[in-house]
Formats: structure tokens, C-alpha cells, sequence
């Protein structure tokens, strides 16, 4: 039996693989874009993994907006933020790249992108806000995509584990457990 292009099946096929092909590209750029921004605050002047450059670099983005910002923020909550910020960008966009626990990776992601804007908010005169505002609908739309995952690290789980029951099957057999 032939496949043609007017068949319910490969429309069905087609609409598939352009959601999977959609998910893997967000999900891909949204990764290392997150992995990218983090291992930059590392990076000093020279090119070299630095981490008393990172110390230096995120602790003046936080006494920037701790200090210059109109939005009250106590100097401590700054720097444990600023602190964090490089390991968790690294880590969470890792995560995203290679599509392990997907959905909570994204959702840590855009809680990322969104506390990045509060901090350019909370500055006076601050462009680049849109810039992240992109990001966040960009991820918004990755965990609407989630679902067509298969090339990743959870989608080779799922084969393996649900061992080719439909979502459903396992989903059911999961509450019964």
C-alpha cells in the first residue's frame, strides 16, 4: 500500500514530523542559547575560564541593579542571585539541549529569562528587555511543542520505559500503581 499526499496518514505523518522538527529546533536554540549566556560569564578578557572573573563580572550586574535600579532588592538577595546565576544558566540550558526532563527544564529556563528582565526592569532605561521578552514566548511556545519530543534523551526514555504503549496506556498504568 502506497502513501500519497492526499492520504489522512500522511497528513497525519506530515503534521508529526513539522511539530517534532519545530520542538527540536526551539528546543535546541533555547538550550544553547541558556548554555552560551552562562559559560560567557566565565570567559575574562583573554578568552579563558576564569572563575574569580565571573565573581567580579556577575557581582557588578547585581550592585548595578541593587544599587542603580528603582526596585528595592537587598544586597544579599543580589548576590546570591548573581552567584547562582552562571551555574544555573549552564546547567539548565544543558538540560534543554539535550532534552532531559524536558518540561521542567524549560520551565526553569523561562523563570531564568523572566528574572533576567525583572533585572533589566528594575534599571532605568533598559532596551534589551524585548529582547528577552522574545525568549520567554519563545519558551512559552517550546513547552506548548513538549509533547513532540521524541529526539532527546527523554524521548529515548519514554521508548524504552513505556516499551510502546501509547501515553495513555502508561499514563493509566502509572495511577494504577
Amino acid at each position: 500500500m502506497s502513501c500519497n499526499s492526499d492520504s489522512s496518514c500522511c497528513q497525519s505523518f506530515s503534521r508529526w514530523l513539522e511539530s517534532v522538527g519545530a520542538f527540536l529546533i526551539l528546543r535546541l536554540f533555547l538550550g544553547l542559547r541558556l548554555l552560551l549566556a552562562g559559560l560567557d560569564k566565565f570567559i575574562n578578557t583573554e578568552g579563558k575560564w576564569d572563575l574569580v572573573y565571573y565573581k567580579d563580572k556577575v557581582g557588578n550586574l547585581a550592585d548595578l541593579v541593587v544599587e542603580k535600579g528603582f526596585v528595592p532588592i537587598p544586597e544579599w538577595m543580589g548576590a546570591i542571585y548573581a552567584n547562582v546565576l552562571g551555574w544555573a544558566l549552564i546547567g539548565v540550558g544543558a538540560l534543554i539541549l539535550v532534552g532531559l526532563f524536558t518540561r521542567i527544564s524549560l520551565i526553569l529556563g523561562g523563570l531564568l529569562f523572566v528574572s533576567l528582565s525583572f533585572g533589566l526592569m528594575a534599571l532605568p532605561d533598559a532596551p534589551y528587555i524585548a529582547y528577552l521578552g522574545i525568549h520567554v514566548g519563545l519558551t512559552a511556545f517550546a513547552l506548548i511543542l513538549a509533547s513532540y519530543n521524541p529526539l532527546s534523551v527523554d524521548g529515548v526514555f519514554g521508548l524504552i520505559f513505556c516499551k510502546g504503549k501509547s501515553k495513555d496506556e502508561a499514563s493509566a498504568e502509572d495511577a494504577k500503581e
